[in-house]
């Protein structure tokens, strides 16, 4: 392969890598490690994931940038709700740092970017069965080794949401093994904490720290961003609503068939 057409199978490449490195770097910043030698280590690195947020956004096609600003909004009441009202992991400073809302936006982004790159696009017929198997793989570890049975079960409902949306399981299974990989960061630099049972109550609902299927709740977060965005754009909405329907013809089609030929 020429590095012409390299460059045109991974056009965004830049992008999805330097978010992998931002995560490795802002974890590290608010780390208990560098806390103890450089004071208002946090405010440093909100600092530099505001700014790689305005980079992201000023570059993004319209499309992503209004996905990331409603992102930012989700995500700041999602964090105030599950981390300090109903406390399902905290902080290191029992905060929401300032760099996790804009943070959320950045890990849309950077899987937006990623599942339309012409490689992964067409690759997709064994990279999809590839990110299962290693998401999977993952979670089961997980439950074996730290007897994450609440990683495991969110797993699960991942699995059974992602068979429902085959237009979107690429996606998903992508934002699957990036937030396992920033929540192993994020954890082992004690930027935040994960109880041993489910909301630190449910003795029968043990987790670990991180649990392996927290990226269900991106599912939360995706339909919270989409609806908020055709909620300003009807134009859109409507467009939506019609490819949905179409794909939804195409399936019952496909399994008319199928029944016709089994028959």
């Amino acid at each position: 392969m020429s590095n012409t057409t390299g460059a045109r199978a991974f056009r965004r490449a830049p992008i999805w890598l330097s978010v992998a490195a931002l995560m490795v770097l802002i974890t590290f910043l608010d780390s208990t490690f560098v806390a103890s030698r450089v004071a208002y280590s946090q405010w440093i690195a909100n600092a530099i994931m505001i700014a790689y947020f305005v980079f992201m956004y000023r570059s993004a096609p319209a499309r992503l940038r209004g996905l990331m600003k409603y992102g930012v909004v989700v995500a700041t009441v999602g964090e105030v709700v599950f981390s300090l009202l109903v406390g399902m992991y905290e902080y290191r400073l029992a905060n929401v740092p300032v760099y996790v809302p804009p943070g959320h936006s950045i890990l849309y982004g950077a899987v937006y970017y990623f599942v339309r790159e012409p490689a992964v696009l067409r690759n997709r017929r064994w990279l999809s069965p590839l990110m299962l198997v290693m998401g999977t793989g993952y979670a089961a570890f997980w439950l074996i080794a730290r007897n994450d049975v609440y990683g495991a079960v969110c797993t699960a409902v991942f699995l059974y949401w992602i068979s429902r949306e085959p237009s979107s399981r690429l996606f998903f299974l992508a934002m699957f093994l990036l937030v396992a990989y920033l929540e192993q960061l994020g954890t082992r630099f004690s930027c935040w904490y994960w109880h041993p049972t489910l909301l630190d109550r449910f003795e029968w609902m043990p987790s670990g720290n991180p649990p392996s299927g927290i990226s269900v709740f991106y599912f939360g977060f995706d339909v919270g961003c989409l609806l908020a965005y055709l909620k300003r754009r009807p134009e859109v909405k409507a467009r939506y609503k019609r490819l949905k329907k179409h794909r939804e013809e195409a399936r019952e089609m496909a399994a008319g068939k199928h029944i016709a030929q089994a028959a």
